[in-house]
C-alpha cells in the first residue's frame, strides 16, 4: 500500500480524517470479484474523485492473480456468489471502526488488526477473496506440464504436435504442444512464451480443422473457402510463464489435422478473419 502524506490528501485535514464510505469498499470489492453495471461503475467513479486517497485498484491485482491462479474452474452459482457477496459486505463493516485519525509518524503503531481501519478492512477483503475461490470442490484435470505428460500417456489415441510460428504475426519462440483425443473430445493446449494478452481488449482463440468435415476428405484444404474449422474456445495468457489451457468443443471432432491460434476480440468470434495467426500446430512433414 502507497504511504500517506499531505500530497495525497490534496490538503484533507489529516488529523481528522474518516474513512470513505462503506459503500465505496462495497463497490470496489464487488468490482474486483464480480464486475459491476455501469449504473455502478458511475456510482464508483464518483466515489473516488470524492475520497481520492483511495487507490482505484486496490483490489484489482489480488483478484486477478486469484483468477489466473484458478483458470478452468467452473463458474460459481449466482446464489453462491450472493452470499459470498453478502459475507464481503459484513466482513467490511465489522472490519472498519468509526472515524480514522492519523497520528504523526514517529507516533504510527504496529498493525496489529481490524482496528488499524483501512488496513484491517483490506485484510477481511483479501479473506473473503479466498473464500470466494476456496468455496470450489476440486475440479478434476490437468493443470501443470507434468500432469499433462501423465494425460497423454493415458490417451495413446491422442495426437500431439508442436506449436509453430503462424501465418500471420508469427509468434517466434513460443514452446509447447497441443494434444488431443478423438476417442474422449478432450485436449489440452501447453504454452510457454505466447505474448500476454488483456482480455479486455483482446483473446486468443484456438480452431480445429477436421477431416471428416471436409468436402474431400482426402483432399483437406485448411483456407478453402467452403472449409470451416471448429472453435476450440478462448484462452489468456499471463505474464508467468507455462500456461496449461483445456479444450473445450461445442462440436465433435473425429480426424484433427491442422490445430490454429487467432488474436479476436473479447469472448471470441463464430468466424474468424484470420488476420491475426500466431500459432499452428500439425504432423510433422514426414507423418502427413
Amino acid at each position: 500500500m502507497n504511504d500517506f502524506n499531505n500530497d495525497n490528501l490534496n490538503g484533507e485535514d489529516v488529523d481528522h480524517l474518516e474513512l470513505p464510505p462503506e459503500e465505496l469498499f462495497d463497490l470496489l470489492s464487488d468490482r474486483a470479484l464480480f464486475g459491476l453495471d455501469d449504473s455502478e461503475s458511475e456510482r464508483l467513479e464518483g466515489l473516488l474523485r470524492s475520497n481520492s486517497w483511495v487507490r482505484a485498484d486496490c483490489l484489482e491485482e489480488a483478484a486477478a492473480e486469484l483468477a489466473t491462479a484458478f483458470e478452468g474452474v467452473e463458474p460459481m452459482p449466482a446464489d453462491v456468489a450472493d452470499r459470498v457477496r453478502n459475507g464481503v459486505h459484513d466482513e467490511i463493516a465489522d472490519a472498519i471502526p468509526g472515524p480514522l485519525a492519523f497520528p504523526a509518524p514517529d507516533e504510527v503503531p504496529a498493525v496489529s488488526g481490524p482496528s488499524t481501519g483501512w488496513l484491517g478492512w483490506v485484510a477481511a477483503a483479501a479473506a473473503i477473496a479466498l473464500a470466494v475461490i476456496a468455496w470450489q470442490p476440486e475440479v478434476p484435470g490437468v493443470r501443470n506440464s507434468s500432469q499433462l505428460v501423465s494425460w497423454v500417456d493415458n490417451h495413446p489415441d491422442a495426437v500431439r504436435w508442436d506449436w509453430a510460428p503462424g501465418l500471420v504475426n508469427p509468434a517466434e519462440g513460443v514452446t509447447g504442444y497441443v494434444t488431443f483425443s478423438p476417442e474422449s473430445q478432450e485436449g489440452y493446449m501447453l504454452i510457454k512464451g505466447l505474448e500476454p494478452n488483456d482480455p479486455r481488449i483482446q483473446q486468443y482463440q484456438l480452431w480445429i480443422w477436421d477431416k471428416e468435415r471436409e468436402p474431400d476428405p482426402a483432399n483437406p484444404a485448411p483456407l478453402a473457402a467452403d472449409v470451416h474449422p471448429v472453435d476450440g474456445g478462448v484462452f489468456d495468457v499471463n505474464d508467468r510463464g507455462e500456461v496449461v489451457v483445456p479444450i473445450k468443443l461445442p462440436l465433435r471432432v473425429d480426424t484433427p489435422y491442422l490445430f490454429a491460434v487467432t488474436v479476436e476480440r473479447p469472448g471470441g468470434v463464430v468466424k474468424s478473419d484470420k488476420s491475426s495467426v500466431p500459432l499452428i500446430a500439425g504432423p510433422p512433414a514426414s507423418d502427413a
